[in-house]
């Protein structure tokens, strides 16, 4: 037998080599790739999460009723203020965390205004739009300063005291009042605490310059005090304006006893039946020249000029030369130069601009007592006005026994009293006044009233 290995058994070994070597061409079989690499998971790879933050709601809502001079100051958790200075949409900058509560208040109210919120209160579960503010006239508290209504000339405190037709009001920045006591010919000084003097005048009519306890004046109606401490007072049968002195001597600014319409300087001029009176910062003083349907000026001099109206009634608006004014019975200076005028016979509000366009603020013409914008509202005899440090306007509508409001805008709201005549204290329309003339206004709001028929001094204050 031969030892040669046969043909296939000689091949065996090389092909196991060949197929060891990778060889083996196309008959060789490729492992499978998971079985020479890792295989990647499914998906991408995963970071690291950051924490989720807690889901936060806004606090909003609406505003109505705010009138056109104040603000209201509304919180939320008694904190976060909005200060809102007209009607329309709020929305507190600090949100609420979910579920949460919100508390919505009103920090501060505006003067002669009371607001309320509705939908004010709850948990934050979603934003809140639907928080409503509503803001009403707020009620007033009518309180008597001084006198009784028995008319007399009584110096004393409180109701011991007496006058005798009161008309004309005014405030100086130390809290004193001063009253043009018509009936009685005399300036009375009320110190706070109700404590009555007499500033000037000796109780007898006349017209006599001099020290304040000799001298004498004849039917004083409006009055009016200056930064420096002076008093200027109207003498509605005089026919001129007086003045008095913080050293108590009276003197004659303009006028004389003779009624007319001049200019001119001193007595030359002349008034007829001048009323309501004011005084700027430089001293000049404005006259509502009521039987003359004129409203004046007299500088610190003594130089009178007519600013506005005609010796000719009418309701005419226009430049001031060609206006018409029917029984100006009172007026008010604000700061930046216009003037505001009440009429008597009209029942109107007029405004004399500082470039002197006289247009109508409010009031229609027709006697009524109604609240409302511009010629929508209506007066009865309107005599007193003076004007607040927000820009409203206190207006003493005789006519009616009520005091009313208006703002810059021509918004007549009533604050105090009824359309029946008394002489009751209290809240709002429970009060009653009589031919309320004359009106003083501080720097808080409140009012204070020379109450003519009722020979009463009265307090009108805010009451929110």
């Amino acid at each position: 037998m031969s030892s040669a290995c046969p043909p296939l058994l000689k091949a065996i070994p090389i092909c196991l080599i060949l197929t060891a070597c990778g060889g083996g061409g196309d008959t060789a079989t490729t492992p499978p790739t998971s079985a020479t690499q890792p295989r990647a998971p499914i998906g991408a790879p995963v970071g690291p999460v950051a924490p989720t933050a807690p889901a936060t709601y806004t606090i909003s809502g609406t505003t109505t009723g705010l009138l056109d001079y104040g603000s209201l100051t509304l919180l939320n958790n008694g904190a976060d203020a909005i200060v809102q200075a007209a009607d329309g949409g709020f929305s507190f900058s600090v949100s609420v965390a979910a579920g949460s509560a919100y508390a919505v208040s009103v920090n501060a109210q505006p003067l002669w205004q009371s607001c309320s919120v509705a939908n004010g209160s709850g948990l934050a579960n979603g934003n809140v739009n639907n928080v409503s503010v509503n803001c009403a006239v707020a009620q007033s508290m009518v309180s008597t300063i001084a006198g009784s209504t028995t008319a007399g000339y009584v110096n004393g405190t409180g109701s011991a005291a007496s006058f005798r037709q009161p008309s004309g009001i005014a405030r100086d920045v130390s809290g004193n009042l001063y009253v043009a006591d018509f009936g009685n010919h005399v300036i009375r000084k009320i110190a706070p605490g109700g404590v009555v003097t007499t500033l000037a005048g000796t109780g007898s009519p006349g017209h006599v310059d001099g020290m304040a306890g000799s001298a004498k004046f004849a039917t004083p109606v409006g009055i009016a005090v200056a930064a420096s401490g002076n008093i200027y007072v109207a003498e509605f049968y005089g026919n001129d304006i007086r003045k008095i002195t913080p050293g108590g001597i009276v003197t004659t600014l303009a006028g004389s006893a003779s009624a007319g319409s001049a200019d001119g300087i001193g007595a030359s001029a002349s008034f007829n039946n001048p009323l309501g009176i004011a005084v700027d910062a430089n001293e000049n003083v404005y006259v509502a020249d009521y039987s003359n349907n004129m409203i004046r000026k007299i500088t610190p001099a003594g130089v009178v000029t007519t600013l506005a109206g005609t010796t000719t009634a009418g309701s005419d608006n226009g430049a001031a030369a060609l206006a018409t004014f029917n029984g100006p019975s009172g007026i008010a200076l604000s700061p930046s130069g216009t003037l505001y005028v009440t009429e008597w016979f009209n029942s109107d509000i007029r405004q004399i601009s500082s470039s002197g366009v006289v247009t109508t603020l409010a009031g229609s013409g027709a006697t009524g007592s109604d609240d409302g914008v511009g010629t929508a509202a209506t007066f009865s005899l309107p005599v007193g006005i003076v004007i607040g440090t927000n820009g409203v306007l206190y207006v003493a509508d005789d006519g009616n026994n009520l005091i009313r409001m208006v703002t810059p805008a021509g918004v007549v709201a009533t604050l105090a009293g009824s359309l029946n005549a008394g002489s009751a204290d209290g809240a709002g329309s429970t009060a009653m006044f009589n031919q309320p003339s004359g009106i003083a206004v501080d720097t808080n709001g409140n009012l204070y009233v020379a109450d003519q028929a009722n020979n009463l001094i009265r307090n009108v204050a805010p009451n929110p």
